[in-house]
């Protein structure tokens, strides 16, 4: 393997700790992950070791996400190779949400910001702001708590950022062994475009360094065209791409 495939490999790695599913198995390099549903990225198969016969894994696949009671998604990074999705669009799998993982070298920055709090446990402030500003139903916001309880001890820092004594952006920070995963980046719609999501990155990111991570890592899907520069001007630059397939 060489040295790209290797970063994405231990970034891939980074978001199964960081990022868990509920449930997960293991077949020849790939890992089919399930969680009640919420978000493609903890419901889908993913590369590590790819080998093997691929439709072999697809024929697992569909009856592992079929018992689930949930479509069949393969997200699908460079670790798969091209076969896997030559071989799903002939299925007619069809393709979603292109996904952009950027990362960025994390240095000690300036003082934190005190319009951002970052506490080590979800509060009930963050937990409904959160789904508030995404809109979650009962049901997604019972899977999305169900994923949050699931990570590993590691340092998790769930951010606020206020404004005139209001929480208005959210989002959360999970240091996993050198890499600051950052995730559920979100501001009230009635907020944006006022420099909130701006200052609870940046912060995330100074807390982060302090729990000595070195490399921050996100996703941004591809077409969103506000926060690709956002994220450009805090020092991320695009490491891999992915898509997903998704049986119709």
């Amino acid at each position: 393997m060489n040295a790209y495939h290797d970063a994405v490999r231990r970034t891939e790695e980074h978001l199964m700790n960081s990022w868990p599913s509920l449930r997960t198995v293991m077949y020849d390099g790939w890992v089919l992950r399930e969680a009640m549903g919420y978000t493609k990225r903890a419901n889908s198969a993913m590369a590590l070791h790819a080998r093997g016969c691929f439709a072999a894994t697809l024929d697992e696949a569909e009856r592992f996400y079929a018992a689930a009671g949930c479509p069949t998604v393969f997200r699908l990074t460079p670790l798969a190779g091209d076969k896997p999705d030559r071989m799903l669009g002939d299925l007619g799998y069809g393709v979603v949400d292109e996904t952009i993982v950027m990362t960025a070298a994390l240095v000690e920055g300036p003082d934190m910001d005190d319009a951002v709090t970052i506490a080590q446990d979800c509060t009930a402030t963050w937990e409904n702001g959160y789904a508030d500003a995404h809109a979650l139903t009962p049901d997604a916001r019972r899977a999305h708590r169900a994923i949050l309880d699931r990570i590993a001890p590691f340092s998790k820092g769930f951010a606020i950022a206020w404004q005139d004594g209001r929480p208005v952006a959210f989002g959360l920070g999970v240091v996993e062994r050198d890499h600051l995963g950052l995730f559920d980046i979100v501001t009230a719609p009635d907020a944006r475009r006022n420099g909130a999501a701006r200052r609870l990155v940046s912060a995330l990111m100074r807390w982060g360094s302090e729990k000595n991570a070195t490399t921050a890592w996100l996703s941004v899907i591809a077409d969103n065209e506000r926060a690709k520069p956002l994220y450009a001007q805090l020092g991320f630059r695009e490491l891999y791409r992915y898509h997903y397939r998704v049986a119709r």
